[in-house]
């Protein structure tokens, strides 16, 4: 009798790593209205204060081992798989950098290269290198699986991702769910990020013949590309990164192969679950090393294994209300295959085949099997012909090879491995891909859409504009570009429906009622413009017009369960608790993915005094989502002993508020009041990002504190002047649940600096200017040494067209509170620059920042180059010596700016007529000088630009 495999081990550790030192975030919000880069983070904070220095740092660890794999989970890094080793061979499926060293890659800076990582609802997400929800249970195979996740602040919306590992298998299994837990769409995407550990040897194995770039810009051919380069092959990457997608392939699997190792990695997933594949490298030239050594501390290279949902990563789709998509994926690691012919979950197989005479050749067949087959039987076929096979007991400790000698040269054979029952385990026959047909295919520059000019558009022209820029996360470009359609075309029922919906998001609910109330007015039967007409009047304070319009709404498959938990949370706010219930189950019933609504479910039973029944139903729902913060409060309301729910929830208040939103929002404001007034441990226990404030410090929890006190009748001024007394650092308000909070606290004190400050963050998260403007004057008559206040008003007033001089007054007057904050000085250069003052004299103001010396690069850059162009070249270079750069993708490298300080005093040697001088400078540009570390190493991409070429050419066109 087969003995069952012994039961996955799972634990909670620690290691230690050598770690990059991570300084302060930058305290000022990156409102949207301000960027002028990539990325839109509020309301996060920008983490760009980093050391090159590493320290030992302990990490927690999540851990899985069965008898075939041991993998370990770092969930306060994003919840990356760190590595997940063959314990057969020893090797790492994924690269486990030994120092955990920092670069500015990500959406809020800091980023580092390791395992696995998980990119919902953008890329290099806002919590990649950050703590993330986790939690770690038994399956009922005798397996275990490792919970993380994440809601994002900016969205509403949760990913979470189930790692298991079952017993007798060698295969990791990746399940992951996204769920829109919010009240309205959003943009979203998903990536899985494999980072994998490579030589110059190692081979890049995808089934696919063409790949496409970003932005479906061009199709170029693989492995060989239209150059003449093999770019499977790790070590031929020298023209730049490598970022291709999958193009015309439908193969389920890819894979990464070292003959150095003799081992590799085999992703798995169905083409309905994650149809499109990248492979990602820095490549081999001066800069792809540069990268190695800005992201390790031993140069060791890496490629990137991406799956994802859409065909490349410019393109996002949206997530509607109460919508979830759940999808899997497998990793299995392989050996002594030589290479990838064919992979499933099950087996992965290479095939090779070499002539023995003239008409006939051997065909080697080479297996791994993620579990055991006893009397397994590998066959060859010659179409539906056996013509020879072999039966063995195959087991993941060891690879199966068996060479076919004698076949007819002129076959192509078929390879079929089946298990003792006759089932097919797998099958491959040479040469045959789920290929789309070459000859449809065109390579080269691909067409793109031309859009026509704005003056030319017609309603539907405006609303493709702004639902793309809507996809990539501008909102407030979108709803300026909505309004200027409703300006040409104010009887639009597209445009009126699209800008009320997108007013919601941005909390401008009185004037979404307008716009949608006008597209109702022509189409009745809209379900989506009653929806959110629903939740504009509901913000209003209007509950009986918003029920009329989710009552309709609800009748809409995409809008039947955002509109029954708006439905269910009216009626609990209305004392109707029992109704309230019903219609929540009446909804879970059917929808189980909605684990928002499933908390509520339980929230109610416990308050109606169903314990029995709160029990049995937090049971299913822990088991759809055991990371959930609030199944795992209402257990602790139920009972439960879960000291490591109130230090996970110390560790970040915004997952307090969570909790208490979802409370309020049913109006159940004593179990709001509950989680707020907590005691919430500290100290070492407790993991936190950089900078973030106690619970009993934070502002927002006691104004809500109050705010719930309020609600229930009770006396909540003490939690409001508490409130207003704590520090603002690192606060940025984002829900629109925080409006009635913050009108309460000023209502009971009009003299609240705090709340004024944290209002006109909230209004200004919208796009609100006027009304973000109006609060923080309210601030600034208050309390005007509130940091980040005046930064926040003279940045607003530039964004928004104002006078540059009334921006000027606004910064200088912030630089007598704060003058340690560099934005208030960069704007105020912004700002003389626009009112077209001198470069000199905008340099002698960046020059007076009193903390010059640990200045972030933005500034020194910039001083520089204006020291430069006032013809100052000595202090304008001294400002770059010792000094650590970050290496930033995308970003400005100190190396480009040095280059371009020597041309400049090159080119202004040369207008003197200092020939001889220029020309010694341009001719030693490239060489290393003690006192600039930075320029000791690959200087030569930076001197062979094209802009630094035609500066040269320049400077020796005017020695002649």
């Amino acid at each position: 009798m087969r003995r069952p495999a012994p039961r996955v081990r799972f634990w909670e550790d620690s290691m230690v790593i050598p770690t990059s030192e991570a300084g302060l975030p930058d305290p000022n919000p990156p409102f949207d209205l301000f960027n002028t880069g990539r990325f839109l983070n509020y309301p996060y904070t920008l983490r760009h204060n980093l050391a090159d220095r590493r320290v030992p740092r302990k990490w927690r660890t999540l851990n899985l081992e069965n008898e075939y794999l041991k993998c370990i989970v770092l969930p306060d890094l994003g919840g990356h798989v760190y590595t997940c080793i063959d314990k057969i061979n020893g090797a790492s499926m994924f690269y486990a950098n030994p120092s955990i060293k920092y670069a500015r890659v990500a959406y809020r800076g800091i980023w580092a290269a390791l395992g696995i990582e998980f990119n919902f609802p953008v890329s290099h997400n806002w919590m990649t290198v950050s703590p993330v929800d986790f939690a770690m249970k038994r399956e009922r195979d005798g397996g275990a699986s490792i919970w993380v996740g994440n809601i994002d602040r900016v969205y509403g919306m949760q990913w979470r991702v189930q790692l298991t590992l079952h017993p007798g298998c060698a295969c990791l299994e990746q399940k992951t769910t996204l769920y829109n837990r919010s009240n309205a769409r959003h943009r979203f995407y998903w990536w899985t990020n494999a980072a994998v550990e490579v030589w110059d040897d190692s081979r890049i194995r995808y089934p696919m013949e063409f790949t496409s770039g970003h932005g479906f810009a061009d199709i170029d051919t693989w492995p060989v590309n239209l150059a003449g380069v093999d770019q499977s092959i790790v070590g031929n990457q020298k023209y730049g990164p490598v970022s291709r997608f999958s193009y015309a392939s439908r193969e389920p699997y890819m894979a990464v192969y070292h003959p150095r190792t003799q081992s590799g990695v085999v992703h798995y997933s169905s083409p309905l679950d994650l149809p499109t594949k990248k492979i990602w490298s820095w490549g081999n030239d001066e800069d792809g090393l540069d990268w190695r050594a800005a992201l390790s501390d031993n140069d060791s290279a890496y490629v990137e294994v991406q799956a994802g949902l859409f065909r490349d990563q410019e393109t996002y789709g949206f997530l509607e209300p109460q919508e979830s998509r759940s999808f899997t994926e497998c990793w299995i690691p392989i050996r002594e295959l030589g290479g990838v012919s064919r992979a499933n979950r099950d087996a992965v197989l290479n095939v090779n085949r070499r002539a023995v005479s003239s008409d006939t050749v051997a065909v080697d067949v080479i297996l791994n099997v993620t579990r055991e087959l006893r009397n397994a039987r590998v066959s060859v076929l010659d179409g539906l012909q056996t013509i020879a096979f072999a039966r063995a007991s195959l087991s993941p400790r060891k690879t199966f090879r068996k060479i076919f000698s004698g076949l007819p040269l002129s076959a192509t054979y078929t390879i079929e491995l089946r298990n003792e029952l006759g089932e097919i385990i797998l099958q491959h026959t040479e040469g045959k891909y789920d290929f789309a047909s070459r000859e449809n295919i065109q390579t080269g520059k691909q067409l793109s859409h031309e859009r026509p000019p704005e003056a030319t558009f017609g309603a539907d022209d405006f609303l493709l504009l702004a639902t793309d820029q809507e996809s990539n996360g501008e909102l407030l470009v979108a709803l300026k570009t909505y309004q200027r359609g409703l300006a040409q075309f104010p009887d639009s029922i597209a445009l009126n429906r699209a800008a009320g919906r997108l007013e919601v998001v941005l909390k401008e609910n009185r004037v979404a009622v307008q716009h949608l109330s006008k597209a109702l007015a022509r189409v009745s039967s809209d379900h989506e413009a009653t929806y959110y007409l629903g939740q504009a009047l509901a913000a209003e304070g209007d509950d009986r017009a918003a029920r009329t319009q989710w009552e309709f709404a609800q009748q809409s498959g995409s809008y039947h369960a955002a509109a029954m938990v708006a439905l269910a949370a009216l009626e609990s706010r209305e004392g109707q608790r029992e109704r309230a219930l019903r219609i929540a189950q009446e909804l879970v019933s059917n929808r189980p993915d909605l684990i928002q609504a499933g908390g509520m479910e339980v929230a109610l039973l416990r308050v109606l005094r169903r314990q029995a029944e709160a029990r049995k139903r937090l049971r299913f729902w822990r088991q759809k989502d055991p990371t959930c913060s609030l199944l795992r409060y209402e257990a602790l309301r139920l009972g439960a002993n879960d000291p490591a729910l109130l230090e996970h929830l110390a560790g970040d208040p915004e997952r307090i508020l969570e909790i208490a939103a979802d409370y309020i929002r049913f109006g159940l404001h004593e179990e709001a009041l509950d989680v707020l007034s907590r005691q919430y441990p500290s100290g070492s226990e407790v993991v936190s990002e950089p900078g973030a404030l106690h619970p009993s410090s934070y502002p927002l929890i006691a104004y809500y504190r109050g705010h719930c006190r309020y609600a229930l009748g009770k006396d909540g001024r003490a939690d409001f002047e508490a409130g207003s007394s704590m520090p603002t650092s690192y606060v940025f308000p984002n829900r629109a649940e925080s409006f009635p909070v913050l009108r309460r606290a000023i209502a009971v004190n009009p003299n609240d600096a705090t709340a004024h400050l944290l209002m006109g963050s909230l209004y200004l998260s919208g796009g609100m200017t006027e009304a973000a403007m109006q609060e923080w004057e309210a601030a600034r008559r208050i309390l005007p040494a509130i940091p980040t206040l005046h930064r926040n008003m003279g940045y607003t007033v530039l964004r928004s067209g104002g006078s540059p001089e009334r921006a000027i007054e606004h910064f200088r007057e912030g630089m007598s509170y704060d003058s340690h904050n560099v934005d208030l000085i960069l704007g105020l250069e912004e700002a003389m620059d626009r009112a077209g003052r001198p470069a000199i004299e905008r340099a002698r103001t960046l020059q007076s920042f009193p903390g010059l010396q640990s200045a972030p690069s933005a500034l020194v850059f910039r001083l520089a180059r204006l020291l430069a162009e006032a013809g100052e070249f000595d202090p304008a270079e001294e400002l770059l010596v010792n000094r650590f750069f970050a290496k930033e993708e995308g970003g400005t490298d100190v190396r480009e700016v040095y280059v371009a300080l020597r041309l400049k005093r090159a080119k202004s040697l040369a207008a003197q007529g200092q020939y001889g001088a220029a020309l010694r400078i341009v001719r030693h540009l490239g060489e290393p000088l003690a006192s600039l570390p930075f320029t000791t190493r690959r200087l030569g991409p930076f001197v062979a630009s094209n802009t630094a070429r035609q500066a040269m050419e320049e400077i020796e066109a005017m020695c002649r």
